[in-house]
């Protein structure tokens, strides 16, 4: 059961909660930021989790990157990207629990 200081909490936040939804209501980088929930991942890792192509792939990351659930760590020519925003990575950890293998 959810208690009123959760229900405050969700209504003084609603806005913000609403805009991160709106950046994992998409298959393909639902896909991204569950695998990089497990770690940081290059672009081709990213790649071939998604099926994508990489130019693709490079336009949702940055969306991520753009509403600050992604970061990006050059190295030579490799980008890794990880999470960067702590309360995505709770959100994106409870929906790969829900939806997991398990989840039933």
């Amino acid at each position: 059961m959810i208690n009123s200081a959760a229900i405050k909490a969700l209504h003084d936040n609603a806005s913000e909660v609403a805009d991160r939804l709106r950046v994992l209501a998409n298959r393909d980088r639902l896909l991204m930021l569950c695998r990089l929930a497990a770690g940081e991942a290059s672009v081709n890792e990213l790649v071939a989790v998604t099926g994508l192509a990489q130019s693709s792939v490079s336009q949702h990351l940055a969306v991520l990157r753009e509403a600050g659930a992604v970061r990006v760590r050059p190295e030579q020519q490799t980008r890794h990207y990880s999470l960067a925003d702590p309360r995505m990575r709770r959100m994106i950890e409870a929906l790969c629990a829900a939806c997991g293998p398990t989840a039933a």
